[in-house]
């Protein structure tokens, strides 16, 4: 990835992203309530109601990128809480127990709200960070969808977001606006449709941006969803990336393959596997994971989208499921292999990974491995091992191809 210009819109994102945290760090002092929210949960209601959402998760994020989960899962350990728990999730709660912030102190809340459509782990921690700080905690359950999403599910999570608005009129004491609403979620429908756009342009060959690009570009769809400003963010971005194209300046130099990542990235070694795939000519092209908030929002039912959007995210769906999203991404994309990430902090994801290997190597004929890591603690990071892995599964596509790369 070295050697090609930088973004000129990271410099905008920088700034965005700076103000958006500032922006929570007044909330209160405006009388502004500041409400957690999980990555996927439909902040267009907490934006509609005119409170800031605080993402603890890309705290999580946030301090894996700069290498100091271990520093603060040792605090939460410290606590009784287990090492085996979601690594956001322990530099979430060490961030509360700790005397000294890394990353700047997690932003306290007043509210806690979650949706369980990620997985279990999010629940229970933002439960004990409601016990912790004293606040009301809301939970929107979405239960699994094993094969079709059934219209007794959606009715259940719309029951639920009625709820939902009914708690906010109580606690904030002003009437819910659905017209609101429904201008931040054609805001947020904007925002996806551009991301969504930008993502696909890594199927072009060569491709001006990938999945490590698009890693530190989601930003603003995951915390600035629902606004205007995310719109105007992206809208700049995609023109940069149609300049690139036009320039003909790539994502990597030399591209010969195109590869599948599954999900999460491991943050703290982002540029490690950054430079590793360049070397060897390898765009990681596509993941369900920054396709997460590639949605669709129909503002004018805006319940019922919400309810569609947010309960039939993959994660929230049946093994079947999951395999046949991942090789849809595989054949729209045009990869030559794919690599599964067994996450230990995410085990939802990560659970049957060797399996869906298998069934996906033999109904597509690619070549993929798994590897086994953290996406936020270096302790549990084996270089040597990674790599080992990685330089096999590269001698496989070599011989697949002929050397010859992508026509």
């Amino acid at each position: 990835m070295t050697g090609r210009p930088p973004f000129v819109t990271a410099d905008l994102l920088k700034k965005m992203m700076a103000d958006y945290y500032a922006r929570g760090n007044e909330a209160r002092q405006r009388g502004v309530p500041v409400v957690w929210v999980t990555a996927v949960f439909p902040v267009e209601v907490v934006y509609a109601a005119g409170l800031f959402p605080y993402y603890p998760e890309n705290f999580g994020a946030m301090a894996a990128a700069r290498k100091v989960t271990d520093q603060l899962s040792r605090a939460a350990e410290a606590q009784g809480y287990s090492f085996d728990l979601c690594g956001y999730a322990r530099c979430g709660l060490g961030d509360a127990y700790a005397s000294e912030h890394p990353v700047g102190a997690i932003e306290k809340p007043d509210m806690v709200f979650c949706c369980n459509t990620q997985c279990g782990s999010l629940p229970k921690w933002f439960e004990a960070a409601g016990r912790f700080y004293q606040v009301p905690f809301f939970l929107l359950d979405s239960p699994m969808i094993q094969s079709t999403p059934t219209t007794l599910g959606r009715l259940y999570f719309i029951e639920q977001l009625k709820e939902l608005i009914d708690f906010l009129e109580i606690r904030t004491g002003q009437t819910f606006d659905l017209d609101r609403l429904a201008e931040v979620m054609a805001l947020s429908g904007e925002a996806c449709r551009l991301w969504n756009s930008i993502l696909d342009m890594a199927a072009l060959s060569p491709a001006p941006f990938g999945f490590f690009d698009a890693c530190y570009h989601m930003a603003p769809i995951v915390t600035l969803r629902g606004t205007r400003e995310a719109v105007e963010y992206y809208r700049a971005l995609k023109g940069e990336l149609e300049e690139r194209v036009a320039k003909g300046i790539p994502a990597i130099s030399g591209e010969r393959f195109k590869i599948y990542w599954d999900h999460i990235p491991v943050w703290p070694k982002l540029r490690w596997f950054a430079d590793y795939f360049a070397s060897r000519g390898a765009l990681v092209a596509v993941s369900q994971y920054t396709h997460s908030w590639a949605w669709s929002f129909d503002p004018s039912r805006t319940l019922e989208s919400l309810a569609e959007n947010y309960t039939e995210a993959f994660i929230n769906r049946g093994f079947e499921q999951r395999v046949q999203m991942k090789i849809d991404f595989m054949r729209k994309y045009k990869v030559d292999g794919f690599i599964f990430f067994s996450n230990r902090s995410c085990k939802p994801n990560s659970f049957g990974l060797y399996d869906k290997r298998n069934v996906v190597s033999r109904r597509t004929g690619l070549p993929g491995i798994v590897i086994e890591a953290d996406m936020s603690d270096l302790r549990f990071f084996a270089e040597d091992q990674v790599k080992g892995k990685l330089d096999v599964f590269f001698h496989q596509l070599e011989q697949r191809i002929g050397g010859a790369g992508r026509q």
